[in-house]
């Protein structure tokens, strides 16, 4: 890992990833990309002051009077954001953090992904977004949204109004299904494991069968055999973790493991919160062309109810 593009649009939403980033970029050994988008519907009453310069000072209406008025506006702004980041990044630099500023307009969704393809290899997304307590919990705001399904790039997310990190993770959690793609966290989740003498727990979920949770007896077959096939599907899902986590164990001392029962998406929501985990680190379906990301069902589920800071590492099939 060697860049955090960190986008900033000014607002204390916005800013309560930095803790996250102060945090993660010395553990990685990361510097830090500020990234402040600027767009032309930030020009607050800007049409209506040509307007007025136009109807009751009688100045002719022309395109090249919008236009300078235009630059000059967009050239205040930039001016203002550049500010801004400068006053941020001094704060990170006073932690010993290297730290690049930019200031660009367009699209933000669009300059964010853009911004990181630049940073590749080697680069993550950091950012906030909204939060709500209760059956809302979190409600992803439109410019994270794209980012997810549009990058290519790990993503940090981490939800607003939560209390910042003030320490280095101590527990980061990692799902997985037996599948490659799931695995495609693990070299992320181990660098930061390792940097942060961090515990690393892998999870598996073994899906109860519909008939057993029901207590119906499956193809004919009594209940206590469903419950012994159930029985040798978590046995199975422990082997292969202790498995993977013998692998790794060269390099992360301290990784253990968990086979639970149950669905996917509430096994991880649940155990991160009763494990009172730091930091999830999870693979996502990945699709080419005009697709691009497709976040798969229980990945989708995790982004919108954790309270845990997440990170999404795209795996493509």
């Amino acid at each position: 890992m060697q860049t955090i593009v960190v986008p900033l649009d000014g607002s204390e939403l916005s800013a309560q990833v930095l803790p996250y980033v102060r945090v993660l970029a010395p553990l990685l050994g990361a510097r830090v990309h500020l990234l402040r988008v600027v767009q032309e519907s930030h020009l607050s009453g800007g049409e209506s002051w040509a307007q007025v310069l136009i109807s009751v000072y009688g100045v002719p209406e022309s395109e090249a009077l919008r236009r300078d008025y235009y630059d000059e506006s967009m050239e205040a702004l930039r001016q203002r954001a550049q500010a801004y980041l400068d006053a941020q990044a001094k704060a990170l630099e006073d932690a010993g953090i290297e730290v690049v500023s930019d200031v660009r307009s367009g699209s933000p969704a669009d300059v964010i992904v853009e911004v990181a393809a630049g940073c590749l290899p080697g680069a993550m997304i950091a950012m906030a977004t909204h939060g709500y307590s209760g059956l809302r919990r979190w409600a992803l705001g439109s410019v994270a949204d794209k980012v997810i399904h549009a990058t290519e790039t790990p993503v940090l997310l981490v939800r607003g109004q939560a209390q910042p990190i003030v320490h280095p993770p101590r527990r980061i959690l990692i799902p997985l299904d037996g599948s490659g793609l799931a695995r495609r966290a693990l070299p992320l989740a181990s660098e930061i494991a390792r940097a942060a003498h961090a515990e690393l727990i892998l999870l598996r979920a073994v899906a109860p069968m519909i008939e057993a949770y029901i207590g119906a007896p499956m193809l004919g077959r009594p209940l206590a055999e469903n419950n012994e096939a159930l029985g040798a599907l978590h046995e199975y899902a422990l082997n292969d973790l202790n498995a993977e986590a013998a692998s790794l164990r060269a390099e992360v001392p301290r990784v253990l493991t968990h086979a639970i029962i149950g669905y996917p998406a509430e096994v991880i929501i649940d155990e991160a919160q009763a494990m009172d985990v730091d930091l999830i680190v999870m693979a996502t379906h990945g699709y080419g062309g005009l697709r691009r990301w497709a976040l798969g069902s229980v990945a989708d589920k995790v982004l919108h109810a954790t309270t845990t800071p997440l990170i999404l590492v795209r795996a493509d099939e």
